[in-house]
């Protein structure tokens, strides 16, 4: 396959939001290719200090060889079914930036399935979008949004996930918060914005929204994303995504009717209420209101939450002003030779 696209797409949301069905419709689509998600960008991201001047082609072989020797499960780049061997070859050739790289990793997948453009699915690069977009200027972002009530219902019954109540509802609210940052400074063509619910409602026409904002054409079989799923999605994460397998259906907007407490779901209003509102979800009023010990758990749940973003957040940032000093540094007093 020649010329692959340079503009990646990303498919992001709070988790249990429905980037996975996204995510199928558009990996069956002809020209694009979206493998199940991984690590790999995350990881790189991190260590962009450790594997020094990507320039230097020493460098780019000790970053090959860490995306070979952790081609395993914790990764998650096993699941993608490329040679690990082709992709060291060609890292040590081209890869000089993170971004680059990762790029590298996204087009053999492509590749493999005969397709020009490539994407990821990773509901959590919603709070990491300004990374993202430093890495790769060009990419598009696809961001779910989900009823939270039904979002945090969703969450609570996945075994994979060891959260509590409030730290779900935190999740959803930081999401939802992160991605109306980013609509606000990125162009049209570059960020989409779709609910879930509207998608289920009318699906085809949701689905040529999206080819159109991808500048792709819409082809009917993207409907059938059913047919693909069980080659898509590896077997062991099929037990959550066991929906994937069936055609659209609405049954699963307002499940939150069953699976939480009238008091959960009041809790869940009080929290998110704005945001419900701002996108078009009605409140259920159901009389209800939180007591002063759950508001006090709310509000100790709270800072622990954002404490902990706002840490990561601010040890980016320095690493980011202090990378090129650093990188320069080595250079100038050959510690990168």
């Amino acid at each position: 396959v020649q010329n692959i696209s340079n503009k990646p797409i990303f498919i992001v949301g709070c988790e249990r939001s429905g980037t996975t069905v996204v995510r199928l419709i558009l990996h069956t689509h002809p020209n694009i290719a979206i493998p199940p998600q991984t690590k790999i960008l995350k990881k790189l991201y991190k260590r962009r200090l450790i594997f020094r001047d990507l320039s230097k082609k020493q460098n780019r072989s000790k970053i090959a060889e860490y995306i070979t020797s952790n081609y395993d499960k914790k990764t998650k780049l096993v699941d993608l079914g490329v040679d690990p061997h082709n992709i060291h070859q060609k890292i040590q050739s081209s890869g000089n930036s993170i971004g680059a790289i990762g790029a590298i990793i996204f087009q053999e997948y492509a590749k493999k399935h005969h397709k020009l453009r490539w994407g990821d699915k990773r509901p959590y690069y919603i709070k990491y979008l300004r990374q993202l977009l430093h890495l790769f200027p060009d990419a598009q972002i696809i961001h779910i949004i989900r009823d939270p009530r039904d979002a945090v219902a969703s969450l609570l019954s996945m075994s994979w996930w060891k959260k509590n109540l409030m730290n779900s509802i935190l999740n959803w609210k930081e999401a939802v918060r992160r991605g109306s940052i980013m609509k606000k400074h990125l162009p049209s063509d570059q960020y989409f914005e779709l609910r879930y619910e509207d998608f289920i409602d009318n699906p085809e026409q949701w689905i040529r929204q999206i080819c159109g904002f991808l500048n792709e054409e819409f082809y009917p079989q993207m409907l059938q994303f059913q047919t693909t799923a069980e080659t898509a999605i590896p077997d062991y994460k099929m037990e959550w995504h066991s929906a994937t397998k069936q055609a659209l259906s609405a049954k699963s907007i307002g499940r939150w009717k069953n699976d939480l407490t009238r008091q959960e779901a009041c809790i869940v209003e009080k929290i998110t209420g704005k945001e419900m509102i701002d996108y078009g979800y009605q409140l259920s009023a159901n009389g209800n209101s939180m007591s002063f010990a759950e508001y006090i758990q709310y509000v100790i749940t709270a800072i622990q939450y954002y404490g902990n973003a706002y840490f990561v957040s601010g040890a980016d940032r320095i690493l980011e002003i202090i990378y090129p000093w650093a990188m320069g540094y080595m250079v100038k007093n050959g510690y990168d030779d």
